[in-house]
């Protein structure tokens, strides 16, 4: 498994790499920071094997069908638009599609709305993946279904608020091989944004053991973002190092 952490700016590129990260995810989450990126003219070019990928704007008003389609989507597109520009192959994206919030007519248009969008981002070379908030495996499979080749991010904390128990094992189980990149960072379970804390690996209630050690059953070698903080980026990574290789066992 790869592991890099949040570039919110360019200096976040040589502070992750000091570290030892694989990666790094270019944050593209307005039109300012749009701007920037533009104008850094960074690419992703690393000549030590170091990559980039990159995190999308929020969608706004969930239930908002003109902000979806005049704004949204505008949006997204100019931010595939610098994905394409700096090379960077995945873009991770928002989009509400739990049934429980978004109402069935706004579901529909948000399929039609991912499709477009995939398509835009595979003529630039961009895979755009959808990133769970609330839902569970059978919420994204309508996704995935609507739009064949669609990749998920999956979400692990975002997976432990709003249920039970953490839906990160459904979403391994049912879309494996749909998972093309995850967010690692803990929290201690809830019932909305509030309850959203990144916290670092190990300091909530998240079954990091059992959930790595199903997407490793099942082969994943793929990217984890640690969407954490700079001061405790080195301790996280240090305790994943440590859960994987007990589980590996």
């Amino acid at each position: 498994m790869l592991f890099g952490g949040h570039v919110r700016t360019a200096d976040d590129v040589p502070f992750l790499q000091a570290l030892g990260f694989d990666f790094g995810e270019v944050a593209i989450t307005s039109a300012g920071r749009r701007t920037y990126w533009l104008e850094t003219g960074l690419k992703n070019r690393f000549e030590s094997g170091f990559f980039l990928l990159a995190h999308g704007p929020r969608e706004g008003p969930p239930n908002d069908v003109d902000n979806l389609w005049n704004n949204y989507l505008p949006a997204l597109k100019e931010t595939i638009d610098v994905a394409g520009t700096m090379e960077i192959p995945l873009l991770t994206v928002h989009l509400w599609v739990d049934p429980r919030f978004v109402k069935a007519v706004v579901r529909a248009e948000k399929k039609k709305l991912l499709r477009e969008a995939f398509e835009y981002g595979r003529y630039k070379k961009v895979l755009v993946s959808l990133e769970n908030l609330s839902e569970n495996s059978a919420d994204l499979a309508e996704m995935v279904e609507a739009v064949p080749d669609l990749s998920i991010t999956l979400d692990v904390g975002h997976a432990q608020l709003l249920t039970d128990v953490n839906t990160s094992f459904g979403i391994i189980d049912e879309l494996f091989p749909s998972i093309k990149h995850l967010h690692l960072h803990d929290n201690s379970g809830g019932n909305g944004v509030k309850d959203d804390l990144h916290l670092p690996i190990g300091e909530g209630i998240i079954d990091f053991p059992a959930i790595l050690g199903r997407l490793m059953d099942k082969g994943y070698e793929g990217t984890a973002t640690l969407e954490l903080e700079r001061e405790v980026l080195a301790s996280s990574r240090a305790a994943l190092n440590v859960i994987m290789s007990l589980t590996e066992r």
